[in-house]
């Protein structure tokens, strides 16, 4: 199909298929059509020759990459399966692994997840660095310096700063650590003492989604690579929801700084929402200041689409009745349940409703992206089933040997590493060794305790996953009540890594056995430590508004829109900054309710906006909302109150 197929001249579409300009910014509303338009540019380079590998499109998440690279495939050009196509993390992973170098700096390629780090804050011991909380704030004020890149910006740190993040990286290298947030910057830094690289100009075209979901580093590590090349910036400053990992939309507004002169090409035109749904949302996010895309303007042959504003008694209640209305829409055949989306601004309530719904017999998944592993007994199978497949795995002996120790066994850990040292040995020999009986060594009784029941559970579970390949490894281990839920959560992750493997079979061999483990395990890993969307399938999604990114359904409800919910502002927020959440958090009700989707000719697309005005103790606190009575009085999320004149009014169920 030739590239310009039914695609009208003056369309955005069309100007950015067609382009001639070396940079072109593209604000795009939700839903208004970008990956049609990528996609239709990219055809055009291909038919008019452009070899496929000078062009590098960038997304934000692993599955929106794949999906990109399927469409683009789809294409039927020829060379269209050569473009690349990743992350941009994946992209500065393979460049620094390529060229050595982690392994110059002393560095590995080995991910670092959150609650890995916490014996190395017990490790550094300097009284300067203050207690875990102060250790916490200099461990991410370390990464922000990164992602905001203040590099160029001297005597923004104090001489505690500059000796933490010293000691820290020592911490790493010691360990054969990184923290996903070091990646850019140490390929960022690679590049400008290397202004020579071939990474530097490789690409004659670098098509960029989801601009403002980058950190300023992530968006210096564009600039750089691309030196001369064509450039496609295609973002929106208005669905900027991760704030919290440092994302700069910023970037969008001064594109001129950075790359000079460049051609605006806006999509403004929601094609995805009903028609109330794109007035409402656009009524919401005016309330917003300085952002760059004027109006969301929906799409006239879009149908008006089906808005409720519910509002129930209890939270009991909300969860009680959205399940009878899913219920209900289901038997209808007006939506199968993979048309189905709920967004919830806590994960406690996405489980009340996914409980609901089993009972129901209705298919259901909860996707939780963030924090998956909090529970210590799920932090230490996680660790466990780690050091079973890489046994010379520092950071998760680490931990392992510290666990449910106050201080992770710091004096004895710091013992271990330096009698290894005068050894000459890893730590992991030396327990080994002091087992045998081969090493003395006093003082650390209590880890090598530790160490005697990793070892034992390390058996055990091997053998278990010979035994049960194709189930969770998740399943060998003892589940307390506070453990199900994460448990559930990880359990999903890994079975959906282990399906990519194929079914096994003790024939197989348990050198191949575990090199599947090794493979699942990576894929899970990865999920865990970089954001990504679902998988496709015929089940109801429950998420919170942050994991909805990027998707979108005929049927949305978003529950439990209360003011002590959403908006969410922790009272340690400091007062000069609270406008700004404020607006990170309509920002993230905006991007939740425009993944209602419509089409011409076909469902609606239903959107659900519900509430409740009381809720019992029992409830509360898990939610952390203050409730020092049996019952609290809660009230309506002040955002509703900004959906504008289309919204319809509010009904309360009885």
């Amino acid at each position: 199909m030739p590239w310009n197929t039914d695609l009208e001249k003056g369309t955005p579409a069309y100007d950015l298929a067609t382009s001639q300009s070396r940079v072109i910014r593209s604000v795009a509303g939700p839903g208004s059509g970008k990956t049609f338009a990528i996609k239709r540019r990219i055809a055009r380079l291909l038919e008019q020759g452009t070899n496929p590998r000078k062009i590098l499109a960038i997304s934000f998440t692993r599955t929106a990459s794949q999906d990109l690279a399927k469409e683009i495939a789809g294409l039927g050009i020829p060379g269209a399966d050569e473009i690349e196509t990743c992350t941009l993390h994946s992209h500065a992973l393979t460049m620094i692994r390529k060229r050595d170098i982690l392994e110059r700096t002393l560095r590995y390629p080995r991910m670092v997840i959150d609650h890995e780090m916490k014996p190395a804050l017990r490790d550094l011991t300097n009284e300067k660095y203050g207690n875990i909380d102060e250790k916490e704030k200099l461990l991410n004020g370390y990464l922000a310096f990164w992602a905001e890149n203040q590099t160029d910006e001297p005597g923004r740190k104090t001489e505690i700063q500059v000796d933490f993040e010293r000691q820290i990286v020592a911490w790493l290298k010691y360990h054969e650590g990184i923290l996903v947030g070091e990646v850019i910057p140490i390929a960022v830094t690679y590049l400008l003492q290397n202004p020579g690289s071939p990474e530097i100009g490789k690409y004659e075209t670098i098509l960029v989604d989801e601009y403002q979901d980058l950190n300023r580093s992530e968006q210096e590590y564009i600039r750089i690579i691309s030196r001369d090349c064509k450039v496609i910036i295609v973002g929106d400053d208005d669905q900027s929801i991760y704030g919290f990992k440092f994302a700069f939309p910023e970037g969008i507004k001064r594109i001129e700084e950075l790359y000079g002169e460049f051609k605006d090409i806006p999509f403004a035109v929601c094609r995805r929402c009903p028609q109330i749904v794109t007035k409402m949302a656009d009524s919401l996010i005016h309330y917003n200041s300085n952002r760059t895309l004027s109006n969301l303007l929906p799409y006239e042959k879009n149908a008006t689409g089906d808005v409720s504003i519910l509002q129930w008694s209890t939270l009991k209640d909300e969860v009680e009745g959205l399940a009878a209305i899913i219920d209900s829409e289901i038997k209808a055949q007006n939506v199968s349940a993979g048309d189905v989306l709920i967004l919830t601004p806590r994960k406690k309530i996405g489980y009340k409703l996914r409980d609901k719904l089993l009972s129901m017999e209705l298919p259901v998944k909860t996707h939780f992206r963030e924090a998956v592993i909090k529970n210590d007994n799920v932090r230490r199978a996680y660790s466990l089933i780690n050091l079973m497949i890489y046994p010379m795995d520092k950071i998760s002996l680490r931990f392992l040997l510290g666990f449910k120790s106050g201080d992770f066994r710091q004096k004895q850990y710091l013992a271990l590493q330096e009698k290894a040292a005068r050894e000459g040995i890893s730590i992991r020999d030396l327990l080994n060794s002091i087992l045998a009986g081969t090493i003395k060594l006093k003082g650390v009784s209590t880890i090598l305790s530790e160490y005697r029941k990793i070892v034992l559970d390390l058996v055990n579970l091997k053998q278990f996953y010979l035994e049960n390949m194709n189930d969770s490894i998740f399943d060998f281990f003892a589940k307390t009540p506070d453990d199900e839920e994460e448990y559930y959560e990880i359990n999903g992750i890994y079975i959906a890594a282990l399906k990519t493997i194929g079914t096994m079979s003790k024939e197989d061999g348990e050198e191949i056995l575990l090199e599947n483990l090794k493979k699942a395990y990576s894929i899970m890993k990865e999920k865990i430590a970089l954001p990504d969307m679902p998988e496709n399938e015929d089940q109801i999604k429950i998420m919170t508004l942050h994991s909805s990114k990027g998707l979108s359904a005929k049927m949305v409800i978003i529950t439990s829109m209360i003011d002590q919910l959403m908006p969410f502002i922790h009272p340690k927020v400091p007062e000069g900054k609270k406008a700004a959440v404020l607006e990170e958090q309509r920002r993230l009700f905006y991007v939740g309710i425009t993944r209602c989707k419509s089409s011409e000719n076909n469902y609606p697309g239903k959107l659900i906006i519900s509430s409740f005005i009381r809720i019992h103790n029992y409830d509360a606190g898990p939610l952390n909302i203050n409730c020092p009575g049996r019952f609290r009085e809660v009230y309506a999320s002040q955002f509703l109150a900004e959906l504008g004149p289309e919204a319809p009014k509010t009904v309360f169920i009885r």
